[in-house]
């Protein structure tokens, strides 16, 4: 009977029939009570019924209940329920139930080392990926996610090795092009991008394919100063990437305008109470503007814990509200803003993040989109400090244009009057933060970051409320993995070479610069 029951509720689940396949799981769990892969299902039938609370509940019954028994699917199953609902340390722990030894587990030793990538431990996914290797799993698709992970952890030969023993296997593959073209070598670089040319000739190339050759060319004609060929590359790239995503401009405005309506200058007269014992110091500002270079100067400080890029704000948001929050946000984010108990959020968020802070009073938690929530975090965590990265107009836009990011994520960034438009919100928005917490956050601006490092590193000290600490821009005495677009150019002293790099191509932005023009002239009166 349970095993009947077990088998409807998935074919119901695969059917996307999600009530039925709910129901299905709780009869189940009626007559058999710690079938932690009953629990597994309920949760991700919550999740797709917009139940958040409910899941993550169901999450933590499944990993209360798993145990060595399960085979190693089962528990890889259940560590991605917790981390689709937040709970990245719960999803990390039950993975300590999968034996890398045991030879029944050869076969998911690939997955297993994305999912230890996925929760950021990069050194564990290596460790699992490398085992995979050495029972014979030895595929392009294996050497390609090696050299992601080696990418993150070095060395960066190993990578490139593993990137060209991908692409050996599988030269169609267009990701693997582009993950070789990241890697700064210029010998070589005319047989790459005639490698990536011949591919695109090939019928039957995904979307995804093209995109990433694209993408790859135009990395590498790029690092030539070839830049007709290398634009008509990156035209072509974000063209294709635009038709798979969906994003509108009207409808971002709408969503800017509700949330800064949602939180007008009365929104931070209450402060919510929680622990103050720990400091969360929140860098924000859009991609690729210098939010990883400064949270590696301040990860130097003694008394900071230099955390990356971590979702739990977001996450605690959804379980407060207990509301599904997408990638983008949304116009009705701004109706669900007056809803949220942010006592709820404030305190859990300093809950989920305290196994991260290594017995220290400050942590940065550097997730750039943060500062759609500025001022929110301050209503959740009053002492919380928060530095907003602010870069020129024009390089952070085309910063954004040549990078190519995940699926659904900065969804704007394909088009140069969509990003153009972009910076505007959040150029707005942040003006919208100062305006009702003065004094609260700090900017700084990228090229005075990179140009006189010693000096804002003492200034952003001052602001933490920090003594000042020598040798904090140093950024290559700190060797913690990032896994951020930026993480091979923080393998070089700070430089400022990429001040004014969208110069090169200034002809071909030029729709964006008259775009921006007002805003370019109130940033450049800054500097």
């Amino acid at each position: 009977m349970t095993t009947d029951l077990w088998q409807q509720a998935n074919e119901q689940f695969q059917a996307k029939k999600f009530q039925a396949a709910k129901s299905s799981c709780e009869q189940l769990l009626a007559q058999e009570p710690e079938n932690a892969m009953a629990y597994f299902l309920l949760s991700s039938c919550f999740l797709n019924l917009n139940k958040p609370r409910l899941a993550t509940f169901n999450a933590f019954q499944a990993c209360k209940h798993a145990n060595g028994s399960l085979s190693a699917r089962d528990i890889l199953a259940i560590s991605g329920a917790c981390l689709s609902v937040g709970e990245t340390f719960l999803g990390h722990s039950i993975l300590g139930y999968i034996d890398i030894d045991d030879k029944r587990n050869r076969d998911v030793l690939l997955d297993v080392g994305r999912q230890y990538s996925a929760m950021e431990d990069q050194p564990m996914a290596l460790r699992f990926i490398q085992r995979a290797h050495a029972e014979g799993f030895n595929g392009w698709y294996a050497n390609h996610i090696l050299s992601i992970i080696f990418s993150f952890t070095g060395p960066v030969e190993n990578a490139i090795s593993a990137s060209e023993s991908s692409i050996s296997k599988n030269r169609l593959h267009g990701h693997a092009h582009w993950m070789r073209a990241q890697f700064g070598s210029k010998e070589g670089n005319a047989l790459r991008v005639a490698r990536m040319r011949e591919v695109l000739t090939q019928p039957g190339l995904t979307v995804d394919d093209n995109t990433y050759l694209q993408y790859g060319i135009f990395k590498e004609l790029d690092a030539i100063n070839e830049t007709e060929g290398a634009w008509d590359a990156l035209s072509e790239g974000m063209k294709h990437r635009r038709s798979v995503v969906k994003f509108s401009i009207e409808r971002e405005n709408l969503s800017f305008d509700k949330l800064i309506a949602a939180t007008n200058n009365n929104f931070l007269e209450v402060p919510t109470k929680v622990p103050q014992e720990v400091t969360p110091i929140f860098v924000v500002g859009m991609p690729r503007t210098g939010t990883t270079l400064l949270e590696r100067i301040i990860g130097n400080h003694p008394q900071i814990t230099a955390c990356g890029e971590l979702s739990d704000f977001k996450m605690q948001m959804q379980w407060a509200a207990d509301t599904p929050l997408p990638v983008q946000m949304n116009p009705e984010f701004g109706d669900l803003v007056p809803k949220i108990d942010f006592h709820i959020v404030g305190n859990r968020y300093l809950e989920k993040t305290h196994r991260l802070i290594e017995g220290r009073k400050f942590f940065s938690d550097k997730l750039p989109l943060n500062y759609l929530y500025a001022g929110l975090i301050l209503k959740a965590i009053p002492h919380a400090k928060i530095i907003n990265l602010r870069r020129h107009p024009m390089d952070a836009c085309f910063s954004n244009m040549k990078e190519l990011f995940a699926h659904h994520h900065y969804a704007y960034s394909y088009d140069m009057l969509e990003v153009a438009n972009h910076y505007r919100n959040y150029s707005r928005l942040m003006k919208h933060w100062h305006k009702i917490a003065p004094g609260r956050i700090i900017d700084v601006h990228y090229e005075h970051l990179v140009t006189q490092p010693e000096v804002e590193a003492k200034r952003v000290q001052e602001y933490l409320g920090l003594p000042e600490v020598e040798g904090v821009t140093d950024i290559l005495a700190n060797k913690r993995i990032t896994t951020t677009a930026s993480t091979l150019q923080l393998r070089q002293p700070i430089h400022s070479k990429n001040m004014g790099g969208w110069k090169r191509y200034e002809t071909q932005l030029e729709p964006m610069r008259l775009a921006l023009l007002d805003v370019i002239e109130e940033y450049e009166a800054l500097l």
